[in-house]
């Protein structure tokens, strides 16, 4: 079972421009509005994948989320927040591939709203489910949130995997959380070491190791993927494919790794299996996520190899 955490979700609206123009009429020639953030990203890709799954979080004004998640059949806790759900535009040009992303802030939470939503995610706890707490922290939130979600969901025999950055990343891994999804400009951020020096990167995920998270997967974009863990490091290749955006490739790694850990897979092969997946959503246009059929077509493409 995986509980996927949703405190900040948006309306996500995708539009594409020829090319865009500064101070000059910009005309959108498709667009697309979906609910999205990275918790939602998670339930879905976990869903597509086959494993079952339930979204935690916040509603709005006029229950879009309930009302998405309903339509898609995932079931959810979700409790209210006066104020309308966030907007994040995304525009991308049809001529270069480059996408432009503005983001809103999002409705403000009080201490009480984030107390809410973990006795929501402490009432359905199952010794040995799998909690991923990503995204970023609406405004109101405390950064050290994502540490006490941590805490509290660990103690309850659970597992929980974090996917943030900033000062939000650094407060959750004091927790030593069972997994953490940093790309490497984050982990980078979070360390202080160089992306260009590999064994450091490598020294440093093993340091967190030994410090108690159970497990670092890092992504490298276009290098592939790391899974470390305290015993074991391994890296799997980039799948050959052409991209058509990064929207929503890290929250299916996330959700597809942890499927796989659930499931019981080994480290190298949750990592391939991962991959195959972010590639899946990757190769697909805006905010569209992952296909089961694609990520099994990509699986045999993708090799694993010892760091």
């Amino acid at each position: 079972m995986i509980y996927a955490l949703s405190l900040n979700p948006s309306w996500d609206k995708t539009a594409s421009i020829t090319r865009f123009q500064l101070d000059a009429p910009n005309r959108i020639r498709t667009e697309r509005l979906d609910v999205g953030g990275k918790g939602v990203n998670v339930a879905r890709v976990a869903r597509e994948l086959g494993e079952e799954t339930e979204l935690v979080g916040f509603d709005f004004t006029g229950e879009p989320m309930k009302t998405a998640m309903a339509q898609e059949g995932i079931p959810c806790r979700l409790f209210p927040l006066q104020g309308e759900m966030r907007v994040n535009l995304k525009l991308r040009e049809t001529e270069t591939g480059r996408t432009i992303e503005i983001n809103e802030r999002g409705a403000a939470v009080t201490e009480n709203d984030i107390q809410a939503v973990l006795y929501g995610l402490l009432e359905s706890a199952r010794t040995g489910a799998w909690y991923a707490l990503s995204g970023s922290l609406p405004p109101g939130a405390k950064p050290d949130t994502y540490r006490r979600f941590c805490g509290a969901i660990q103690a309850w025999g659970c597992a929980a995997a974090v996917d943030c950055d900033g000062e939000a990343l650094r407060e959750a891994v004091l927790a030593k959380p069972a997994l953490i999804k940093p790309n490497i400009q984050e982990f980078c951020d979070l360390t202080g070491v160089d992306p260009d020096s590999p064994q450091d990167v490598l020294d440093a995920c093993q340091n967190l190791c030994a410090q108690g998270v159970g497990r670092v997967c890092l992504t490298w974009g276009g290098k592939g993927a790391w899974l470390v863990s305290a015993r074991e490091a391994w890296a799997c290749s980039a799948a050959k494919i052409e991209p058509q955006g990064t929207q929503g490739g890290g929250d299916t790694m996330l959700a597809a790794l942890i499927t796989a850990l659930t499931r019981g897979m080994s480290d190298p092969d949750a990592l391939r299996f991962a991959s195959a997946a972010a590639a899946a959503t990757v190769m697909r246009p805006g905010t569209l996520l992952c296909r089961l059929t694609d990520q099994e077509a990509l699986l045999s493409g993708l090799t694993v190899s010892a760091l």
